[in-house]
C-alpha cells in the first residue's frame, strides 16, 4: 500500500502520463541515439564518396571562357548569341582566351570559328581595320605557312606564293593584322598562322581563287616587299 502511494505521488509530480525512467526506457533511448548517429555517419560517408569520385578537371581549377555556340565564317560579325562563357581548366585553354563575352561580341571573325572553339583575341580583328584604306578596300584573312618567321607586321607591303605551284597569288598588299598559329589545347586541332590583308575587289578574287587551288598540305608563303 506504502509502495503505491509512492508511485501515485511520483506520477502526480511529473504531471500525466510520466512513468518511471526504468532500464527499459533507458536502452531504448540508446537505440535511438545509436541509430541516429548511424544514419548521420551513412549520410556523411555517401558524401565523401561521392566528392571523391567526382573528376578533376586536369590543369588545375576552371577559368571563365569564352567559347562559340555556333559556327560563324570568317568575316562575319560576332552576335550576343553565338558566344557564351563556359569553365575550362587552365591547360585546355589558351592564355590569351577571352573572359568576357562582351569583348568578343561586335568583332568580326578572322577565320572560320566553330561550335565549342575557344575565342582569342588573335582570331578576332578590330571595329577599325581598314580605317585610312581606300574605300573600296576589303579585308580578308588567309592561312600562311609562318608569317613571324619573316616578321611581318601591320602596314608591311607583301606578296604572297602558293608553296605547291609558286604561283603569286597577290601582290603588293598591305598587312592589317598577323595572327600566330594556335597549338592544339586536346579539343581539336589548332589553327594556323594568318594574316588578314587589305585588297581591292580584283585581288581578293585572286586571293579566293588560289586558295581554292591548294591542294593539301600546301599553303601560302609570305614574301615582304621593301
Amino acid at each position: 500500500m506504502a509502495a503505491a502511494d509512492a508511485g501515485s505521488r511520483w506520477r502526480r509530480s511529473r504531471g500525466p502520463g510520466a512513468w518511471p525512467d526504468g532500464p527499459r526506457r533507458r536502452r531504448a533511448r540508446r537505440t535511438r541515439w545509436r541509430r541516429w548517429a548511424a544514419a548521420g555517419l551513412a549520410a556523411l560517408a555517401v558524401l565523401v564518396t561521392l566528392g571523391a569520385l567526382r573528376p578533376v578537371p586536369a590543369g588545375g581549377a576552371g577559368v571563365p571562357t569564352v567559347v562559340m555556340l555556333r559556327d560563324v565564317a570568317a568575316g562575319q560579325r560576332i552576335g550576343p548569341d553565338d558566344v557564351a562563357v563556359a569553365t575550362r581548366p587552365g591547360g585546355q585553354r589558351p592564355e590569351s582566351a577571352l573572359t568576357r563575352s562582351d569583348a568578343a561580341v561586335g568583332r568580326i571573325v578572322a577565320a572560320p570559328l566553330a561550335v565549342h572553339d575557344v575565342v582569342t583575341p588573335e582570331r578576332l580583328l578590330g571595329p577599325d581595320l581598314l580605317a585610312g584604306q581606300p574605300a573600296d578596300r576589303v579585308a580578308i584573312s588567309v592561312p600562311v605557312l609562318d608569317a613571324a618567321s619573316v616578321g611581318a607586321r601591320p602596314g608591311d607591303h607583301i606578296d604572297l606564293y602558293a608553296t605547291g605551284t609558286g604561283t603569286r597569288t597577290a601582290s603588293d598588299v598591305v598587312v592589317l593584322a598577323v595572327h600566330d598559329a594556335e597549338e592544339s589545347t586536346g579539343l581539336g586541332i589548332g589553327a594556323p598562322a594568318r594574316v588578314t590583308l587589305s585588297l581591292d575587289p580584283s585581288q581578293a578574287a585572286e586571293v579566293a581563287r588560289g586558295l581554292s587551288a591548294l591542294a593539301a598540305g600546301q599553303s601560302l608563303v609570305i614574301a615582304i616587299r621593301h
